[in-house]
């Protein structure tokens, strides 16, 4: 079994698993104090079946929100369990005739947690299991080695520059919007993301311990952070390129720059998943990981500064889950400066 039905096929287990084991606790008539326990296992549950929305969140600064959002789920999921119950209290006492409700015990709120630790535990396993797709192209927008009269996927560079003005977008920056929808998505979104003081900039460089670049100041005294425009840079071959995979996408799959505030180490993202003491899990770290700062992550394919070496950071890019056929690490690719990695960048659009 591929690793996507496999994936699938514990999702769809887990919850089937979960309903089943709601509808029998009505079955059988256990207290209805159970039902908050319950809540909180399919929460738990849920939550950690979301691993990706979170991680994103986390990746651009906007975990808040979510935080927030979690009692709403509670809510919903309590309701949830709330029917499933009472589905299988009512089937019970039309098949049996009668009500014979069990007193409360600490198996009714042992029991739910463990479901919910136990689908938080899978819900990870999961996510781990699926990884990050192979491509963030969809299938119709990768080269899968056919004749090249059948292109996986075209794109057009645009010839204006990339500028401070230019780099971000909102996003109403598409061919579906109106210029008024688009006018209004811009002004709520620049409310939403507004530049960085001199204040900003210092307390984040004192966090960080490091000296940003300058152009890297500019950007997020522009804006904090967030969605940027359609950008690559051609790769050294194809100077004018015409597919996907004649350019590197530096933004990656989320297609946005960290905001300063949530600036952070690579070394930290690794021990988001991995224990840098548990000698299995020590290969996760990159040589240097504690000097690159990540600028943008999707999954493990990371744009970051690299401050190991004297003088000013230079950019790198690469995917740290990738590994050559002698175990070697997949190559960086480099740029001397955050100005000349900048320089580098080009606008395109799809064809």
């Amino acid at each position: 079994m591929g690793v996507s039905k496999l994936s699938a096929a514990l999702r769809i287990t887990l919850g089937v698993s979960l309903v089943v084991f709601v509808l029998a606790m009505g079955f059988v008539q256990r207290s209805a104090w159970i039902l908050p326990f319950l809540g909180i296992g399919f929460t738990a549950a849920y939550l950690f079946g979301q691993m990706r929305t979170w991680r994103h969140a986390r990746n651009t600064g906007k975990l808040k929100p979510y935080w927030l959002q979690v009692p709403a789920d509670f809510g919903v999921q309590l309701v949830l369990v709330s029917v499933l119950y009472l589905v299988g209290f009512g089937f019970s006492a039309l098949v049996s005739g009668g009500v014979a409700v069990a007193p409360f015990s600490p198996g009714d709120a042992i029991w739910p947690l463990a479901i919910g630790a136990i689908g938080s535990i899978l819900g990870l396993y999961i996510d781990r299991l699926e990884g990050r797709p192979s491509s963030y192209f969809p299938d119709w927008a990768r080269d899968m080695g056919v004749a090249d009269e059948t292109p996986a996927a075209d794109l057009r560079l645009l010839p204006e520059p990339v500028t401070l003005q230019s780099f971000f977008s909102a996003p109403a920056d598409t061919v579906s919007a109106t210029e008024h929808e688009a006018a209004a998505w811009a002004d709520a979104y620049s409310a939403l993301t507004e530049g960085l003081s001199e204040d900003d900039i210092t307390r984040a460089e004192a966090r960080l311990g490091r000296a940003l670049p300058d152009q890297l100041i500019a950007l997020y005294r522009h804006q904090n952070g967030g969605s940027v425009a359609g950008l690559c840079i051609p790769l050294p071959e194809h100077p004018e390129p015409s597919r996907y995979n004649h350019v590197i996408m530096p933004f990656g799959g989320y297609n946005d720059l960290v905001p300063a505030e949530s600036l952070r180490t690579v070394w930290d993202s690794v021990t988001d998943y991995a224990d840098p003491d548990a000698p299995d899990e020590a290969n996760q770290f990159p040589p240097g990981a504690k000097g690159m700062i990540v600028l943008a992550q999707w999954y493990r394919e990371t744009l970051f500064l690299d401050y190991n070496q004297p003088g000013a950071p230079r950019v790198g890019y690469t995917d740290f889950d990738r590994f050559n056929a002698d175990g070697s690490r997949d190559q960086i690719v480099w740029w001397k400066d955050f100005e000349t990695f900048f320089a580098a960048l080009r606008h395109y659009e799809p064809v």
